[in-house]
């Protein structure tokens, strides 16, 4: 651990780029000032970027005429309806909806500070707050020393609900809360919005006072206690969703395509090494893509891919396992790593207009394809992104982009941590701060 803070303390000592000092800067960047503030959220209608500020006002941008208008301030929370209208949550609990004539509305409201709100397959609005889980004018609330009410030892003696560091809402009506806890792991948890049940746990596992002579026994026994959870198929084991199913506590990004497959990204997790070499060269690569399929009516089998990120040349020197790096020559990494090689899975979206999957990455954009469980991926282009030097979480060596979307084929609207929101036409960037 000391030596992993070394390196991460030189590597952050000299470290005041753009991501695109390794990408595309060719691409005509022009800048709009606006609040002069990053943002948190945003959504998009037509033309119109409804976005909540650093300092959470919500503005609507023009995208063609480079304007703003401020909505409302304290707003924390923002979410799209099928029919384009807008909600929006502030911090006292006041839940609004502003239709496509800019009319807003009070139409809700929950005594406690809202965190987010996820609109369901049937458009109903679900609002998760410092209190519960609100839904259909009723409360869920989770039980007691969980994740819910903070990490690590803080759980045990939390009396509100905390942010989660990734939350989503499914098409089979499970909430999803990804919680990271660092070196020492974290946790999944999901409400059921069915059966309005909470799932503290999503790993399938027996006791630890049960005894097993080897693997085969033991998923005979597992098999033997969870039997409503678990099918065993003439090709395949598969899970009752969403147990079993790699959904990763730092998870990234959540999207479906077009035959209704589920993709998940994600990066980072306590066991991840900055790797620096003598002569300063720093390799970090990581990210994992999941992909989850349905087998039959509520049963489900997942794969993933690990190395979509690595490129060839890396592969025999870094290859890693739980015990350390497979490759014991330190002198074959010390050579090949010329340059820095920093590279980390960021979030993922289907793109509807040429149905395709997009991820994210440290080196930009690129096109997902996939053959049943193989992966491959296809840059798309990669922006100028200002990384700063700084001792916290968002240094260079963390994302930038935390979540984009497409509003044609080939227009994206993309959310950044230094840069504002970023707008590509396929020609040119324009970054709204």
């Amino acid at each position: 651990m000391k030596l992993y803070l070394k390196h991460l303390m030189l590597f952050l000592s000299f470290l005041w780029i753009t991501q695109g000092n390794s990408q595309n800067d060719s691409i005509p960047t022009n800048q709009i000032e606006l609040l002069n503030s990053e943002y948190k959220d945003f959504v998009t209608v037509n033309n119109t970027i409804y976005a909540i500020s650093q300092n959470s006002v919500l503005v609507a941008i023009d995208l063609k005429e480079d304007k703003h208008t401020i909505i409302k301030k304290d707003i924390n929370a923002i979410a799209k309806k099928s029919n384009n209208d807008i909600l929006f949550g502030s911090k006292e609990g006041e839940i609004f909806i502003i239709n496509k004539k800019q009319k807003i509305k009070k139409i809700d409201e929950v005594d406690a500070e809202i965190f987010s709100i996820l609109i369901n397959p049937k458009d109903e609005y679900v609002i998760y707050s410092s209190k519960s889980i609100y839904y259909n004018g009723k409360d869920y609330i989770p039980k007691k020393e969980t994740i819910f009410y903070g990490k690590l030892r803080v759980k045990y003696t939390g009396n509100q609900l905390i942010k989660p560091d990734y939350i989503y809402l499914d098409k089979m009506n499970f909430v999803w809360f990804a919680y990271n806890e660092g070196e020492w792991g974290g946790n999944v948890c999901f409400f059921d919005l069915n059966k309005k049940e909470f799932i503290y746990d999503k790993w399938l596992r027996l006791d630890d006072d049960v005894k097993y002579l080897d693997e085969n026994d033991y998923f005979e026994k597992l098999n033997k206690k969870f039997p409503e959870l678990i099918k065993v198929t003439e090709k395949d084991t598969v899970y009752k969703y969403p147990y079993n199913s790699s959904i990763s506590s730092v998870t990234k990004g959540v999207a479906y395509n077009n035959t209704g497959d589920l993709f998940i990204t994600s990066s980072g997790g306590g066991h991840t090494m900055l790797y620096a070499t003598k002569n300063d060269f720093h390799y970090y690569v990581n990210g994992t893509i999941v992909k989850i399929l349905k087998e039959e009516k509520d049963y489900y089998k997942s794969c993933f891919d690990q190395e979509i990120l690595e490129d060839e040349k890396y592969k025999i020197a870094f290859e890693r396992n739980f015990m350390g790096f497979k490759n014991k020559d330190r002198e074959l990494r010390e050579n090949i790593l010329t340059e820095n090689e920093i590279n980390k899975l960021g979030p993922i979206t289907f793109n509807q207009f040429d149905n395709k999957l997009y991820f994210f990455s440290t080196k930009g954009f690129y096109i997902l394809d996939n053959l049943d469980c193989t992966f491959s991926k296809k840059l798309f282009f990669s922006p100028p992104l200002t990384c700063k030097s700084q001792y916290e979480r968002d240094y260079c060596l963390h994302l930038n982009v935390v979540k984009f979307e497409f509003i044609s084929e080939k227009e994206i609207i993309y959310l950044t941590k230094n840069n504002g929101i970023g707008y590509y036409n396929g020609e040119r960037i324009k970054y709204f701060r």
